[in-house]
């Protein structure tokens, strides 16, 4: 429990009591085992308000609401993360400077067009759902992440130090695979076979996009982590969404 309430602390903004024992660094290093757990908090909580407010308000609020929520839920964290990555990535400079530009905390034009892209798309694609399909809003939270730990522990980390370089080097290969043995079979409870096809889609596109990254930059950061959450959130909604009626 200790860990799961340390991962749900990092990774969302609900009000928890402080714990009575100091956290070590090691102990918050291996809470990403709990992130999927955390993940299917959130969805939990969307799931609800989506079944709640659904009565009430058209389609288009609703997926306002949904977006909002969950950015209240987490904070942005991931998004910070993501803003930062597009600033450098797009930006077409040499890997040195790449990693310059994403460690800057300005917010530059990629990184705002960027946000405003990905905001547009999940936000129309959660105002699209129908009654039906709200069983995305359980799936989409938890499979992201644990499916951006496939960048942790595959590949090396771009620099020596980093809030992503303590996960980075705690990461196990056997605690991942069995979590994602027990992501998959919630999928496939949560969605059937769209819930399997989305797993599978998932983890070659964060799989492929972070070789490619990791090619270029020599490995991965913790803002580039952020960046695979928040995308893989995207292609969870974009494949589960034809194949949930």
């Amino acid at each position: 429990m200790r860990g799961f309430l340390i991962a749900l602390t990092f990774l969302t903004r609900i009000p928890l009591p402080s714990p009575k024992v100091e956290v070590t660094s090691e102990e918050f290093n291996l809470s990403y085992r709990y992130y999927p757990l955390v993940g299917l908090v959130i969805g939990g909580v969307l799931w609800l308000l989506a079944k709640g407010l659904s009565p009430f308000f058209p389609p288009l609020a609703l997926g306002a609401l949904l977006l909002v929520a969950e950015l209240m839920l987490t904070g942005g964290l991931h998004l910070d993360g993501f803003m930062d990555s597009m600033d450098g990535l797009l930006s077409a400079r040499t890997p040195e400077r790449i990693l310059e530009i994403m460690k800057d905390s300005r917010v530059g034009a990629h990184a705002s067009m960027a946000l405003i892209g990905l905001l547009l798309l999940k936000f129309s694609l959660l105002a699209s759902l129908a009654p039906s399909q709200f069983s995305i809003l359980l799936l989409m939270p938890m499979l992201s992440r644990w499916v951006f730990q496939i960048g942790v522990i595959a590949f090396p980390y771009a620099r020596t130090q980093g809030l992503g370089k303590g996960i980075h080097d705690i990461t196990r290969w056997i605690p991942f695979l069995i979590a994602g043995a027990l992501v998959l079979g919630v999928s496939y409870l949560l969605a059937g076979y769209a819930g399997l096809i989305t797993w599978g889609v998932c983890v070659i596109a964060v799989t492929l996009w972070a070789c490619k990254i990791s090619s270029l930059l020599g490995g991965l950061t913790g803002d580039l982590y952020g960046a695979m959450i928040e995308i893989s959130e995207v292609i969870c909604l974009l494949v589960a969404f034809p194949f949930l009626k």
